[in-house]
């Protein structure tokens, strides 16, 4: 999933900024997500707002948090028929966290 910057110099340590997949819309995503635990919110910057969303992961940030997180936007991209191979991105983050 392409991000919002496009390199480590110039993104920020306490947000991540997605973009949406081709095909999902905030409109759709986003409601779907909170259903399945996780608030999110969308873009702010006026000539993309549309594009993308935020994840805020500032203060205690648990390695539980993170996999719910991770989870829930999975499960709010499976509603919305987004197609990937569920569970891809929970492992993923899994993989990292057991890493650290």
């Amino acid at each position: 999933m392409a991000q919002v910057p496009t390199d480590f110099a110039h993104a920020a340590s306490t947000l991540t900024a997605p973009c949406y997949p081709d095909g999902v819309t905030v409109q759709e995503l986003l409601p779907k997500v909170k259903a399945a635990g996780a608030i999110l919110a969308g873009g702010l910057h006026p000539d993309i707002k549309a594009t993308y969303f935020r994840i805020g992961h500032m203060g205690a940030v648990k390695s539980e948090d993170i996999l719910a997180t991770v989870g829930a936007i999975e499960s709010g991209l499976s509603a919305c028929g987004y197609k990937f191979e569920n569970g891809i991105g929970v492992a993923a983050a899994q993989s990292v966290l057991l890493d650290d």
